[in-house]
């Protein structure tokens, strides 16, 4: 497949989106630095920060985009999303998803590319600011879900199935230190083409329209999966949002 172009809109956080350099963070500035190839050095002061940015913009340099990511994970996406136009317009008249009763299985490689450019749409349809702060960060409620792996929640009893229009999941969200509680039914629907969110629910009160903690955190899960290349449910097994830190709760006060 030949390489793709990137643009500063495939990559989020890397237009100004009418900021002035003067607006940007610390942080800001290398991420949009590094998605035009510079190396960084010598860059000490926010007035040097600024400096090169503007440098950037007065020769056009600032359009000349690189994969700031070392896995090349927005080229790849690009890559997918641009090989997949013509069936994505197929999918526009598509049934809704219909989670199958059997055929489920471990095995992920029908799994559409995910990433968290994908992950940040679905957040956008609920009505919720991706960013309060209108910069790349990472968004509150995505702060939230990885919090809740790491401290209480873990993923449990992965699997999958596919059909030519959609490609499914479905696990279970324990709660780490209360093995007495039920865990969260969860489930998402991918379109097998775009890798687009179609479908999400959670069995939890607030997950009934797909867009709670407990299916952000299968989300995140599914960009660890695109990111690494796995072919199975079980690749990542080791990872914490498998098996949990110590909550902060469960430690002495200090």
């Amino acid at each position: 497949m030949a390489a793709r172009v990137l643009t500063q809109d495939d990559i989020p956080g890397a237009s100004l989106a009418g900021r002035e350099p003067q607006a940007l963070k610390c942080e800001d500035f290398f991420f949009w630095l590094r998605c035009r190839g510079d190396s960084l050095k010598g860059l000490k002061t926010k007035a040097a920060l600024v400096k090169r940015v503007e440098e950037y913009i007065r020769t056009g340099r600032d359009q000349n985009i690189v994969d700031p990511d070392p896995h090349k994970v927005y080229t790849k996406r690009k890559e997918h999303r641009t090989a997949s136009e013509d069936n994505i317009s197929a999918d526009v008249n598509s049934p809704q998803p219909n989670y199958p009763s059997d055929g489920w299985s471990g095995n992920i490689k029908r799994m559409p590319f995910f990433t968290r450019a994908e992950m940040n749409n679905h957040i956008a349809k609920s009505g919720k600011n991706i960013d309060s702060s209108k910069s790349h960060s990472v968004p509150t409620s995505v702060r939230k879900a990885t919090t809740f792996l790491n401290d209480e929640y873990f993923l449990k009893n992965l699997s999958a199935a596919s059909d030519n229009t959609y490609f499914y999941l479905r696990c279970q969200c324990h709660h780490s230190f209360r093995k007495n509680d039920p865990p969260h039914n969860l489930k998402v629907a991918l379109c097998i083409f775009s890798g687009e969110v179609k479908n999400a629910s959670c069995s939890c009160v607030a997950g009934q329209v797909g867009f709670c903690n407990h299916i952000l955190a299968l989300l995140l899960k599914l960009c660890k999966f695109s990111l690494y290349e796995c072919k199975s449910v079980t690749d990542l097994e080791n990872e914490d949002d498998m098996q949990p830190k110590r909550s902060c709760t469960s430690t002495l006060q200090q």
